[in-house]
């Protein structure tokens, strides 16, 4: 059951993740969100129209309440109304229709020789689980949640920032890629961070990292972002390989 505070759900994440985390040994950890960051849609949307869910009315809850803890708990709400197996189905059937960027499988099956990996998503986490189960990725660990009866705890903006700051104390390097807004605090915390550029060409999380001082791109348009630094999925593996060596 996901808490009704943000307070309560900060303290399961971070057991959770100091749990599931015991054996990241590794001098670096890749943090990697999930929609327009790995995949060029934002998979929820096509989850809603499957299960018949409003996008407008998790919408409205962004509009009212900012990316914060609210409005990420009424966007579990919604999602919640909806029975398990429904929710399961509804999930497993959009994971059949998500294309990874050219690159990703790659990269994160490279980048594990040397690096912990963790995917940090604020949308739908059981249609992740699938995507990773149909590319035989099941040992990457995946932290999410947007369903009461499921999951434990939900990720939007704060906690994602939380997740970065965890790593950072452990002494770990710490590389993080995202998109959007929701982003903004994990890519700031990190060491390195990587935008991919999406279709909206990352207008509301570029303000936030004017003064990040280790930035780099990923673009799968005909769009890059002047002075920011140009890689690709295949490229930043080595990139990382050789900022930790």
């Amino acid at each position: 059951m996901i808490p009704p505070d943000e307070s309560s759900n900060l303290k399961l994440m971070i057991r959770d993740i100091e749990n599931k985390t015991s054996d990241f040994i590794k001098k670096c950890v890749v943090l990697l969100d999930a929609d327009r960051t790995l995949c060029a849609l934002d998979t929820s949307r096509i989850f809603n129209e499957m299960a018949n869910i409003s996008f407008t009315e998790i919408k409205d809850g962004f509009v009212k309440h900012g990316y914060t803890y609210p409005g990420f708990k009424n966007m579990a709400e919604i999602y919640s109304r909806l029975n398990i197996p429904d929710y399961k189905r509804c999930s497993k059937e959009t994971a059949k229709n998500i294309e990874l960027y050219p690159g990703v499988l790659e990269f994160i099956k490279s980048t594990q020789e040397f690096a912990d990996i963790c995917i940090v998503t604020s949308g739908v986490k059981k249609i992740w689980e699938y995507i990773l189960i149909n590319h035989d990725l099941e040992n990457v660990l995946l932290i999410g949640g947007t369903h009461n009866n499921i999951d434990d705890y939900i990720i939007g903006r704060y906690e994602k920032g939380q997740i970065a700051e965890f790593f950072a104390s452990n002494g770990q390097i710490l590389i993080a890629f995202g998109d959007s807004d929701v982003d903004s605090l994990m890519l700031k915390k990190a060491n390195h961070a990587v935008i991919v550029v999406n279709h909206r060409n990352n207008a509301d999380l570029l303000p936030h990292l004017k003064t990040h001082s280790s930035l780099y791109q990923i673009s799968f348009k005909d769009y890059h972002h002047a002075s920011i630094k140009i890689t690709d999925f295949k490229k930043i593996s080595k990139i990382i390989m050789d900022l930790i060596t």
